[in-house]
């Protein structure tokens, strides 16, 4: 999966990313939001996933997602749960 056209197509939907890297032969891609919520690209297959790091550096992923619609929504809920969690 290319992360750039990724990147480029959730930019369009009003995701605007702030760094990105594309998979490569050892580690998959990531497409960075903010500090803790970032989307993994596979290197194999297309299915994208969401992950958000809590305050403590745990990870929580979000299943990997075969549509747009549902990275999305995906997307929208990490980053409403980083502000739950930095407004404490």
């Amino acid at each position: 999966m290319n992360a750039q056209a990724l990147a480029e197509k959730l930019n369009k939907l009003g995701f605007t990313p702030v760094a990105l890297s594309e998979p490569s032969k050892r580690v998959d891609g990531m497409i960075v939001f903010t500090k803790g919520v970032h989307v993994q690209v596979p290197l194999h297959g297309d299915e994208p996933n969401v992950v958000l790091e809590s305050d403590d550096g745990n990870l929580e992923f979000y299943d990997a997602q075969g549509k747009i619609e549902d990275l999305i929504a995906d997307l929208k809920a990490a980053l409403q749960n980083e502000q739950a969690m930095l407004s404490r």
